[in-house]
């Protein structure tokens, strides 16, 4: 009924435990598809050794190609009707796709989204349970774009196979699971939402989303991402203004923070904050005004402030290598 892809590539001190929470799953009619590519430590090792002990696992292996190459692969082998993702530094609860099949099955959806723990050395963080939403499509991107639920990771959700007919994750972008995420979502009828958190995310440290390569690549996929919402679900104007002016924000506190930040890409972005800031019909509340006058005149305040928020976060949390 399920197939679940996971991509392991250099995560030898992770990937045991999340191959194994998957394999202690209280629903057994799954599959589980590794795409193990070769890398620099024992990874593939270990996961050509769960696969030998297990006949529910398809282990496929190559030379390493990029994330969407590998998700790509892995979909080429899938036989379940539903199919899901397990990232291999993270790890699951044991009933998630059993709670996730049957909300599908309880609310004739497409979709199925479980809430998340955030997994840090010294502390854990969860979603708050509550009764599980169903709602539209656009609906779940309006919820996306508002960051007061779930977001377009591929891996807190259960898909109904049909959904991805037809539709491979792009070799050409980086953040590929943005764009696909969002298109899946718009093909739903339905998507269920069940808060109580049942997926553990584990916080790294050097993410890449803050290097200055991937900013502008994490930029380039929320373009993507606007010209489709756009086409395709233009009652959502608002929300995906306010959306974008929050990345480009972020981007121009991520560039101020790096030791050689990138002036170009940071006067590209205040660009893109004024034209947002400037239209007669966006609106939104004073912080996010705020922290937008300082990206466009007061970079450097911004830059202090950034540092200030990154080093008391840090103090309290601390991610794992």
């Amino acid at each position: 009924m399920i197939s679940i892809i996971m991509i392991a590539y250099d995560v030898e001190s992770y990937v045991a435990q999340s191959i194994q929470s998957v394999l202690d799953q209280t629903y057994g009619d799954f599959e589980l598809i590794i795409v193990a590519d070769r890398g620099a430590d024992r990874t593939q090792e270990i996961c050509a050794e769960f696969a030998d002990r297990d006949k529910r696992i398809k282990l496929i292996c190559g030379e390493a190609n990029g994330i969407a190459d590998a998700r790509n692969r892995g979909m080429e082998a899938v036989s379940g009707d539903y199919l899901g993702f397990v990232d291999s530094d993270d790890y699951i609860e044991p009933g998630l796709f059993e709670r996730q099949l049957s909300n599908i099955g309880k609310y004739d959806a497409d979709i199925a989204v479980c809430g998340r723990f955030y997994e840090f050395v010294n502390k854990t963080l969860s979603d708050t349970p509550k009764e599980p939403v169903v709602m539209t499509g656009e609906e779940a991107i309006r919820v996306t774009l508002g960051h007061d639920g779930f977001f377009l990771h591929c891996w807190d959700k259960l898909y109904s196979k049909k959904v991805f007919e037809g539709l491979r994750f792009r070799t050409d972008v980086t953040v590929e699971d943005r764009i696909v995420v969002d298109t899946l979502l718009s093909r739903a009828a339905k998507v269920v939402y069940d808060p109580t958190p049942m997926y553990h995310f584990r916080e790294r440290s050097g993410s890449n989303s803050k290097r200055s390569g991937m900013i502008e690549n994490n930029i380039q996929a929320d373009l993507l991402m606007e010209e489709f919402i756009r086409k395709n679900h233009p009652d959502l104007d608002a929300p995906l203004s306010k959306f974008m002016l929050y990345e480009f924000i972020t981007a121009i506190q991520n560039e101020l923070v790096l030791p050689d930040p990138d002036k170009d890409s940071i006067g590209r972005y205040q660009k893109k904050v004024a034209g947002i800031i400037s239209s007669p019909s966006f609106k939104t509340g004073p912080v996010l005004r705020i922290k937008a006058f300082m990206a466009m005149h007061l970079p450097l305040i911004l830059k202090i402030y950034t540092k200030n928020n990154q080093k008391r976060t840090a103090s309290e949390l601390e991610r794992f290598p």
